[in-house]
């Protein structure tokens, strides 16, 4: 055996393996009976209550309910607003909806319908135009973005 092998070997080997025993060892010596140890039991703190005088007593704060909490009942969104936003919330269900001229879909992130033309020429873009008047007229231009 050369030395240069026993060097890198055989020494970090042994002394790796003397170190396996030692902590095998150790913990097996220091482990003492169940006999030994006995158990403390629980203990309750118990602490001085103040008694308050027969003359005084405790009664809670009585706070009055609020009248107006900032919102009107009776309020109601303009009818055009509410409008975009039955027919945003309509297609946004359909998504992705394939059509003729390309494909429909939501990105969340943006809040906005993309489209995804399947040739990008102008005839498409005047189909996808006719189609948003007649179904979605309430959705400008705006809320789409074309790929």
């Amino acid at each position: 055996m050369s030395k240069s092998i026993f060097k890198f070997y055989v020494v970090p080997g042994l002394i790796a393996l003397l170190f396996i025993v030692i902590l095998l060892l150790v913990p097996l010596n220091n482990k003492k009976d169940k006999t030994d140890i006995i158990p403390t039991p629980n203990r309750t703190i118990i602490l001085p209550t103040k008694f308050l005088a027969p003359d005084k007593t405790v009664s809670p704060t009585i706070i009055p309910p609020q009248k107006f909490t900032g919102a009107d009942i009776n309020q109601e969104l303009p009818p055009d607003l509410k409008t975009i936003g039955e027919q945003k919330t309509a297609l946004r269900r359909l998504t992705p909806l394939s059509l003729p001229f390309g494909v429909i879909e939501f990105d969340y992130e943006n809040d906005m319908f993309v489209i995804q033309f399947n040739e990008s020429n102008d005839e498409n873009r005047q189909l996808f135009t006719t189609w948003r008047e007649e179904n979605y007229p309430a959705l400008t231009q705006d809320k789409f973005a074309f790929r």
